[in-house]
């Protein structure tokens, strides 16, 4: 029997041919389904208006509302407190080597009149009351008005009670008590020459005997009277034993004036400061009341620091001094005004021919596209970013700022 073999070519054909077909479709329908997405993202996106031109060039209104809050107007400044100036305590050395015996100040102690201001070369220096116009060593029966100022400055020191302008034995005395009170005399400087008139026997006519002896002379000695122009000071510095008092080197130094508020103002600023106007300084957390004592000229220092005027500020009530520490940085505000009102920010005020005036909105509105309402106002005063106004409005409006 002969058997019959399958024909497998033709079975491979026939699936190729189905194999075929089934792909044909399946690439059409892929076809038809990538068109359609296609179409589906192109009407999407041409709807978007994310991505138009003309609307990512619009602006987008922003609003604030409408505050009660405090509007300051005044000026304000970063200033430093500044030590007052230091005056050296010079003393005539009258060739003299001078050096420092006896220290009788120290830095931070006060110097009143009629203090030892130090010991140079064994001399004392005592500080007075001026003007003290001294130019000579002062001995009994002088007079002149250095006779009557160095009376008024012992009187203010407690130790004379009139003034005569003529040294008599009070006037003596009452500078010798001075000199004792911390154990020194008077110096015994000028000597005066005594001529004996009588003729002694082996002299002749023409060539008179004379007396060499010389009767010492206590006097006032004026260099060691040193004027302080103030009642009470404050020590800066001071020699130490040993020391050479010089030119550059003074006997000491103290603080001639109070410790003041200096802050630097720019030339607009300026125009606005006047000497005498009464300021606030605020140190740390207290608030003083202060008086523009000098603004100076203009000036353009350079080297890192501010350039404009400078301004000197000093406190009205001399207990309010202790709080004014060298170095310290404080804030000074000029005059104005610090008042509670209706405020808006400054980017909310507009300004065309008809006036001053905000653009009041509201959600409801925006939500219905309703433009926003003109509102005139007036300005009262501006500080700190904003606008205190007056007008229709009310705390809690919105006012359009961009």
């Amino acid at each position: 029997m002969i058997h019959k073999q399958p024909r497998q070519g033709a079975a491979t054909v026939g699936l190729s041919r189905i194999s075929r077909r089934w792909l044909v479709v399946l690439l059409a329908v892929t076809a038809a389904m990538s068109a359609g997405v296609g179409l589906l993202a192109g009407g999407i996106f041409g709807r978007s208006e994310i991505i138009r031109p003309e609307d990512s060039m619009a602006d987008v209104p922003v609003y604030a509302k409408v505050e009660n809050r405090i509007v300051d107007d005044r000026l304000a400044f970063s200033g430093v407190i500044k030590s007052g100036p230091a005056v050296p305590i010079q003393i005539d050395l009258e060739g003299q080597e001078p050096i420092v015996v006896r220290q009788t100040l120290q830095a931070g102690e006060a110097l009143k009149w009629g203090d030892l201001a130090g010991v140079v070369s064994g001399k004392p220096y005592f500080v007075l009351p001026g003007p003290l116009p001294l130019y000579r060593d002062l001995s009994l029966g002088d007079e002149g008005d250095d006779v009557s100022a160095l009376q008024r400055a012992l009187m203010q020191v407690g130790y004379l009670s009139y003034e005569t302008g003529r040294m008599d034995s009070a006037t003596m005395e009452a500078a010798s008590s001075f000199f004792a009170s911390e154990g020194f005399t008077l110096s015994s400087g000028r000597k005066t020459a005594v001529k004996n008139h009588q003729v002694e026997p082996s002299a002749t006519p023409e060539s008179p005997a004379l007396d060499d002896s010389k009767t010492p002379e206590v006097t006032i000695p004026f260099r060691q009277l040193i004027v302080l122009p103030v009642a009470s000071t404050t020590v800066v510095s001071s020699l130490e034993v040993g020391q050479k008092v010089t030119a550059e080197s003074p006997l000491a130094r103290f603080q001639a004036e109070d410790n003041f508020v200096e802050f630097i103002a720019e030339v607009q600023q300026a125009g606005f400061l006047k000497t005498g106007q009464e300021v606030s300084v605020r140190v740390v957390e207290k608030l003083v009341t202060g008086r523009i004592t000098s603004v100076g000229p203009f000036t353009d220092v350079g080297n890192g620091q501010r350039a404009g005027h400078a301004v000197m500020v000093e406190p009205t009530n001399r207990a309010d001094l202790a709080l004014l520490t060298p170095n310290l940085s404080v804030t000074v505000a000029g005059q104005g005004t610090a008042e509670q009102a209706l405020a808006v920010p400054l980017s909310g005020i507009r300004q065309d021919a008809e006036g001053t005036y905000v653009l009041r909105s509201s959600p409801d509105d925006r939500a219905s596209k309703v433009s926003a309402t003109r509102v005139p106002v007036t300005v009262l005063r501006s500080g700190g970013g904003f606008a205190a106004v007056s007008g229709d409005l009310a705390q809690g409006d919105e006012v359009q700022i961009s």
